[in-house]
């Protein structure tokens, strides 16, 4: 989804994400490349921690963030006073309502408001089933299309799930429920171009219900041709319609990891985004790393789309591969390192990784964030490095300790990262970064 408003001549304060990097785009206006989003378990009690996405604009880039509390139909929203981190403790009062993110980022031309999947509605502290993974909207957003919805992840697992798919604004906002619209599947029609789509999915645990808002699909385009539709139930695959053709499907945006970084904790994976022939199926494969995110082992049993973290994780990276396969083949896609994985009992828990913006060319500056943290870390270092172009075996480069780095010929086929090191009271903790494209 790429959802634009403008609040021109608003000076807003960069939190959470450290300095400011300057861009050469020649847009008026910040905009963005990639959305913000949202995660944590739809419980109080619980943290959500969000992303800023990723944007271009001209000059320095500051960023603002601000939850909101809105109904059970993502409506009347109200900005949380004080609620303005990436990172958000839910309360009593969130019970029965929905969370959502407004990330707004501003340049030397003005400012642009990019909105995160809704969470919610929140079960009170002591619900016996709650949504820990957020079901999931996978297709293509355009007329005549299949969307699919996932069961997404619910503790414990759930007897049974209905499906409610709902129209809404450009914002994923105010939603509406679609007649009749009631399986895992929903094909766009008419009635659905210039809004966003939201599958509800009820889970039922015994004498139990709870109803956990998906993703948001893209707001829906006109009409296109389909080559080749298909709707599948099963909760790992989604419907593409590419005419793609070769040994597999195609990669066009990386598998994600999120979520706290700390033992016992749960990493949610996000499958990336893919194109191909046919249904494309997803299998998922955890790995733990050494800090330098090499001699990487496989998790025995570890194939989900979520993953709690153990003690024998501690100071350890954690990897995911997405392989996707589709009718003529398959394909791996690799998230970014998480970690280094600190203790249960950690005073201080990176709970949103690192970012690094900038485009990935030689001669172009890289600006790295500080992350979010379960406490207000005192002081950070960096330590930037070079890794191969799947992101692993990293190995740091020499002289590159401050919040920017420029590349050089030395970076070209490889990813870049930045090992951002906190300090809070008597404890240190260090946190991966996302990398780079491969630098060209």
């Amino acid at each position: 989804m790429r959802w634009f408003s403008t609040l021109a001549g608003i000076a807003l304060v960069a939190l959470g994400l450290g300095a400011s990097l300057s861009f050469g785009a020649s847009t008026a206006l910040p905009a963005i490349t990639s959305d913000p989003t949202a995660v944590g378990a739809a419980v109080v009690g619980q943290r959500l921690t969000g992303t800023p996405g990723s944007w271009s604009g001209t000059g320095t880039l500051t960023y603002g963030y601000q939850w909101h509390r809105c109904n059970a139909a993502g409506a009347k929203c109200t900005s949380i006073t004080g609620a303005t981190s990436l990172s958000y403790k839910l309360v009593p009062k969130d019970v029965g309502q929905t969370l959502g993110l407004t990330v707004t980022v501003t340049d030397s031309g003005g400012s642009t408001s990019g909105y995160a999947n809704l969470i919610g509605p929140i079960s009170p502290a002591n619900s016996l089933l709650v949504s820990t993974i957020q079901p999931a909207v996978t297709g293509t957003t355009n007329q005549g299309q299949a969307l699919q919805v996932s069961d997404g992840l619910w503790s414990p697992k759930p007897d049974s799930v209905a499906y409610a798919w709902q129209r809404c604004t450009q914002y994923g906002r105010s939603c509406v429920p679609i007649p009749n619209a009631t399986t895992n599947a929903y094909t766009a029609g008419a009635d659905d171009v210039g809004h966003a789509i939201v599958a509800l999915v009820s889970a039922t645990w015994g004498e139990t219900t709870v109803t956990a808002f998906s993703t948001t699909a893209a707001v829906v385009g006109a009409t296109t041709t389909v080559t080749n539709k298909t709707t599948t139930s099963t909760t790992t695959t989604a419907t593409t319609t590419s005419t793609a053709t070769g040994a597999g499907p195609t990669e066009t945006a990386l598998p994600t990891i999120t979520g706290s970084v700390a033992a016992g904790s749960h990493l949610a994976a996000g499958f990336g985004t893919w194109s191909g022939s046919g249904t494309l199926s997803y299998h998922y494969q955890w790995y733990r790393c050494d800090t330098t995110g090499a001699k990487c082992i496989s998790v025995h049993g570890a194939t989900g789309a979520g993953y709690k973290l153990v003690t024998a994780d501690i100071g350890q990276t954690i990897g995911l591969t997405v392989t996707a396969t589709d009718s003529s083949g398959k394909a791996s896609g690799y998230a970014n390192l998480i970690g280094p994985v600190a203790p249960a009992a950690s005073p201080l828990t990176s709970t949103t990784q690192p970012t690094i913006t900038g485009t990935a060319k030689t001669g172009q500056i890289l600006l790295v964030s500080n992350g979010v943290w379960t406490s207000a870390p005192t002081s950070y270092t960096y330590s930037w490095q070079r890794c191969n172009a799947n992101g692993r075996i990293c190995a740091p480069i020499a002289g590159a300790t401050a919040t920017t780095y420029t590349l050089g010929s030395a970076d070209v086929g490889h990813r870049i990262i930045a090992v951002v090191q906190a300090v809070f009271g008597t404890t240190i903790q260090a946190a991966f970064s996302t990398a780079t494209a491969v630098v060209s």
